[in-house]
């Protein structure tokens, strides 16, 4: 530490020279044996440890310490209340000289076990006007007098003075967190669950960072009026579980300092026994084993924190999970009131939810140091770096350190012990932070680098690894699917090359998108049954297929082309045409930048982009491009390739909707013909051809003739493809439009109802398929007089094509338009003509 800290705190003692403190001496490093050491430390009333960046000098006769050291743990044994002052990072000075540069390793771990123990009175400064003002404020606390009814222990390791009077209260908790939020449920479920019966052990369980240190904290707070010793216990290291026990035993006089603490720990709980108000909290246990001979029975109430999900036996477990949308929005809007509800929402989203993280971006965000948007472009730029800032309190998480600090030992830990367990979290860190199925991962052993290769490939070794996983709590492991949250995901992917194995052993990016490029279901296009397993995927896909992504992909172009085209089909086809253009035209132009124009991947992919804008009425844009392709076709892979009939038949369709009926009947045509003959009458393609030309016929005023190709069609599509696949119900739907302009409106009304049935069950009732059938039934419907009924069919289908397609879409427009025709017929003048001039605004 830097010699203006020192004297800060001096300054601090002088001014409360009335005081009854006698401080150990700051600046440890006198070279003297460690016996002598600890008598310093004994003549002493209170220790005080300014924590900076030196280490110190090794003890003479113990040189695996440091005199600091030594003197804290002097301190520790001798129940000393102790006050640490930890320098924060950003402290001022030179903070590099500072840092020792032989036994900086030993110093860090030496700063987190302060930062860690519970037991301590622990603050955290940056100039030497803070230390002086906190030592100020520790002191008085220390020997402020306590009221005559309780004597309450202070927040340090000590003994109270008056704890030897019978009926006294003992206290030892960490102060309570300023401005916790949430966790209402969870506090009752205490509550209640202490309530009930005599014997209660509850273990709180979850991962790093989620405030179930700071959850107990508040119902111990919350409660104090329901026990009479309340004492808390830092459990991360078990081989120190038993000195804060003895402790315990110092504060209710029943144990003396200097006591073996093997005598110490069955002498404190039989003092405990018979006691109904008593509860002891271990805070970070590791595991049950090690906690197990610690725990008291009797009546005492127990609470334990843990990442460690497996408590049966031991404890009933309690998993406390992220903040809900609605906690973190209330924390963010208490702690950074500057925010607006959109920048609460977009931040909250992007952090996971995890309250350690939101309670780091509050501190970053609530003095306008950082703007919503320049915080959330650090984070996906420089995320550990950003999530590497310390904390001034632990307001939501476990500890007040960085976010990011418990994730990275948890990483360093999981290297060491199972080095495919870390490649599976690196991997999961490529794909989205929703559930990955398991058998995307374990159903290809061949796309992924060894030792997780061969851990995958074995059930057995499998199993181990997710167990280890859980037990650490850095994965949810369902029965079928892992999730990875999004924080240790970020500092996954921004671990910099060579810091840990899994950045040379495995491509993330490439490993994701080979997986998914693989573990695809079958072709979605028209496809139902299949879109759940696609809906499954689809956040994976996004994430693999995002334009940031494309660069880390450069050697599997083709791959990257081939699932941006999947994921366009599976959109288009499932209902969400709007969405799916954008891919349709970042496959394009990729395959088009790679291959150029004539190759069939580029020309398939035009294809599929001319398909997507006639989706969206972009009829003209696709026709041209339609074009294009069917020449290419034809030059390339011949006139009666089935590809080169796909583009006819997709060109047909777009020249229909810019209105040349008889260009796109003479097309048609000629491509039923010729998949006649290639393919055969009942090939699914061929029917395809055989219901355009129906559509053709009917535009061009040929009823007769499109009435009986389309029941041939529909005929043959309900035999091969079956009563209720999308192609079938397009071909009843088309039917029912010949059957209305022939005259047998009865009929096409009841075929019409039959087939909005059938899509709604089918597709959805949002679905594009199901709001044209709908259309068309709010047409027959008012074509048989039935106004009322068609007015409501009518708006109902307006209200969903604005949603799904958009206001200028001209299927949202011909909805309208049908439903100015209804509103006339009802004498609704005015409305049918505020309708016609939303109609003309939309259009323009």
């Amino acid at each position: 530490m830097g010699g203006s800290f020192v004297d800060a705190a001096e300054r601090a003692v002088v001014r409360l020279r009335d005081a009854p403190v006698d401080m150990a001496h700051f600046a440890a490093g006198v070279q003297t044996p460690a016996a002598l050491c600890r008598q310093r430390v004994a003549d002493c009333d209170v220790y005080v440890l300014v924590a900076g960046f030196r280490y110190g000098s090794p003890v003479v006769d113990r040189p695996s310490l440091s005199y600091t050291e030594l003197e804290f743990e002097a301190a520790t044994e001798l129940g000393k209340p102790r006050l640490v002052f930890v320098l924060d990072e950003e402290a001022e000075g030179p903070g590099p000289l500072f840092r020792d540069p032989e036994y900086g390793d030993r110093q860090e771990a030496f700063r987190r076990r302060l930062l860690l123990d519970s037991g301590l009175t622990v603050k955290i400064v940056k100039t030497p006007a803070e230390l002086d003002t906190a030592v100020v404020h520790a002191l008085t606390e220390l020997h402020a007098p306590t009221p005559p009814d309780t004597a309450v222990l202070p927040n340090v390791a000590g003994i109270d003075a008056g704890a030897a009077a019978g009926g006294v209260r003992v206290w030892k908790v960490p102060a309570r967190v300023q401005g916790f939020t949430g966790r209402e449920g969870m506090l009752t479920e205490l509550a209640d669950a202490f309530a009930e019966g005599p014997v209660v052990v509850r273990a709180i369980e979850g991962m790093g960072g989620v405030g179930k240190s700071s959850t107990v904290i508040e119902y111990a707070h919350r409660h104090t009026t329901d026990y009479d010793v309340v004492w808390w216990i830092a459990a991360e290291n078990s081989d120190l579980i038993a000195q804060q026990l003895a402790e315990l035993g110092q504060a209710l006089r029943v144990t003396e300092p200097g006591e073996p603490v093997a005598a110490v720990v069955p002498r404190v709980w039989g003092a405990l026994q018979e006691r109904e108000r008593v509860l002891v909290v271990f805070d970070n246990a590791e595991h049950p084993h090690t906690l197990a001979p610690y725990l008291p029975g009797g009546r005492v109430r127990v609470l334990i924190t843990s990442r460690f999900p497996f408590w049966t036996g031991v404890a009933a477990p309690v998993s406390i999970d992220v903040f809900t949308p609605q906690e973190s929005s209330r924390f963010l809007a208490a702690k950074a009131p500057r925010l607006t509800a959109g920048e609460i929402t977009e931040v909250a989203e992007r952090l996971g939810h995890l309250p350690s993280a939101l309670d780091q971006a509050a501190a970053l965000l609530c003095d306008g140091t950082f703007t919503p948007a320049g915080y959330l472009e650090l984070l996906d730029s420089r995320g550990r770096e950003l999530l590497q800032r310390g904390v001034t309190v632990a307001a939501a998480g476990d500890a007040p350190i960085p976010v990011a600090a418990s994730w990275m030992v948890a990483f360093d830990a999981l290297q060491s012990h199972d080095l495919a367990a870390l490649q599976l979290l690196t991997l999961l860190a490529w794909l989205a932070p929703e559930p990955v199925p398991l058998t995307l991962i374990t159903g290809h052993p061949d796309l992924l680098p060894e030792p997780l290769a061969r851990t995958v490939a074995d059930p057995l070794a499998v199993a181990d690894s997710m167990r280890l996983l859980r037990e650490r709590a850095l994965i949810r492991v369902e029965a079928d699917s892992l999730l990875l949250h999004r924080i240790p995901a970020a500092l996954l992917r921004t671990i910099p090359t060579g810091t840990l194995p899994t950045a040379t052993t495995i491509d993330g990016p490439v490993t994701a998108a080979l997986l998914l490029h693989r573990g695809r279901p079958e072709d979605p296009w028209d496809n139902p049954a299949v879109w759940p397993q696609w809906q499954r995927l689809l956040p994976h896909l996004l994430i693999a297929t995002a334009l940031d992504r494309h660069d880390l992909l450069t050697t599997h172009h083709d791959t990257l082309v081939d699932l941006l085209d999947s994921v366009s089909a599976y959109l288009h086809t499932s209902g969400q045409p709007r969405h799916a253009l954008s891919h349709a035209q970042h496959a394009h132009r990729l395959a088009h930048n790679h291959h150029g124009p004539d190759h069939t991947i580029t020309l398939d992919a035009s294809t599929r982009l001319a398909i997507r804008l006639s989706a969206l009425g972009e009829y003209q844009a696709a026709r041209e491009l339609a074009e294009d392709t069917l020449t290419r076709r034809r030059r390339v892979q011949g006139d009666d390739h089935p590809d080169t009939l796909n583009s006819a038949s997709n060109l047909a369709i777009d020249l229909s909707e810019v209105g040349e009926h008889q260009a796109a009947r003479q097309l048609d045509e000629d491509t039923l013909t010729r998949r006649r003959r290639v393919l055969g009458d009942d090939h699914p393609d061929t029917l395809n051809s055989a219901n355009n030309l129906a559509v053709d016929l009917s535009e061009l005023g040929e009823y007769q003739a499109a009435r009986e190709l389309a029941e041939d069609t529909l005929t043959r599509r309900r035999r091969v493809l079956g009563d209720d696949h999308p192609d079938t119900l397009n071909s009843a739907s088309n039917l029912a439009v010949d059957l209305s302009e022939l005259g047998e409106h009865q009929a096409a009304r009841e075929l019409a109802e039959d087939t909005l049935t059938r899509y709604r069950r089918v597709l959805g009732d949002d679905h594009p398929d199901t709001l044209n059938s709908a259309s068309n039934l709010a047409i027959r419907l008012r074509e048989l007089g039935e106004y009322q009924a068609a007015r409501e069919l009518a708006e109902d289908t307006l209200t969903r094509r604005r949603r799904v397609l958009g206001d200028d879409h001209p299927n949202t427009l011909r909805t309208a338009r049908n439903l100015v025709a209804i509103l006339r017929e009802l004498n609704q003048a005015d409305q049918a003509d505020a309708l016609e001039t939303w109609i003309d605004n939309a259009n323009l």
